[in-house]
């Protein structure tokens, strides 16, 4: 079996709904629409789904941009706003949309080449196992403050203590995936963690809790099984793959020339005007 179906989600309202003017944690607007366009563009290389989980401001940007998406789902303007702090909330209800075999890319990620084989057969397919230190430096706190103050947890909270990068992920385990993003939207929503949640300031540092930490503490309670790009990432490793994830490069002041560059040279009959153009 081949997974023939790539997903990107683009919610705009963390970023204030206009990535045209703001790109949240980027260089600048045209690096984020550069990095989009190249990514997207490769992806429709090598699978012949391409499909965009997005709201209405999102689809507007889309539109100006004429990507080669197969299929617009037009799905997260009614988030409530109290969470729109909660960036990565849009790529779980991406997630949970599906229906067939499938992998999510970030908008910062480019795959250059097909997936391996071996990744067609995994039950869920993520980046990498993230570093012990990384994991103690970024979500043990989180972790700890969450289990002071909210009251519902998902299966294996506070044991499982390890987490997932997903800058890449999906599988073919569609049940265990919806279960999972199921598992998320209650903890975030449930009436229980209301009050919790309205205590916490820093939401956008509670993103990688519940969308990474909580896969894992799922995979291990229904012993499913993970299988990772590269386990402990080795950025060699995932380069060789074709894979690239942009990661705190984006905001460098030269990641906008590079991305630009690396356009050209792919798609040198491409007009690079389309972008100049949706930025006035």
């Amino acid at each position: 079996m081949k997974i023939n179906k790539i997903v990107y989600s683009l919610w705009t309202k963390p970023s204030g709904g206009n990535i045209l003017k703001k790109a949240t944690n980027w260089y600048s607007p045209k690096a984020q629409l550069y990095c989009l366009m190249l990514s997207v563009l490769k992806a429709a290389e090598f699978f012949e789904e391409v499909e965009l989980v997005t709201d209405t401001e999102g689809y507007n940007i889309i539109k100006k941009l004429k990507l080669p998406f197969t299929n617009i789902e037009i799905c997260l303007d009614d988030i409530d706003e109290k969470y729109y702090e909660f960036w990565s909330l849009g790529k779980i209800y991406a997630y949970q949309k599906q229906t067939k075999p499938f992998i999510h890319l970030d908008t910062d990620a480019i795959l250059w080449k097909e997936l391996p084989n071996w990744v067609n057969n995994a039950s869920v397919f993520v980046q990498n196992v993230e570093d012990d230190n990384w994991f103690s430096d970024a979500y043990i706190n989180e972790i700890n403050h969450s289990s002071k103050v909210l009251k519902y947890f998902p299966k294996n909270w506070d044991i499982i203590k390890k987490a997932y990068c997903t800058g890449i992920f999906g599988g073919t385990d569609i049940d265990f995936i919806k279960t999972y993003c199921d598992e998320v939207l209650k903890f975030l929503y449930d009436k229980r963690n209301e009050n919790g949640w309205n205590s916490i300031k820093n939401k956008g540092s509670y993103c990688i809790i519940f969308e990474q930490y909580i896969l894992a503490c799922l995979t291990e309670y229904y012993n499913i099984p993970v299988t990772c790009f590269d386990t402990h990432l080795d950025t060699e490793k995932l380069a060789n793959y074709g894979y690239t994830h942009l990661w705190g490069y984006k905001k460098s002041d030269q990641c906008e020339k590079k991305l630009r560059h690396s356009l050209e040279k792919n798609y040198p009959n491409l007009s690079l005007g389309i972008i100049e153009n949706s930025l006035t």
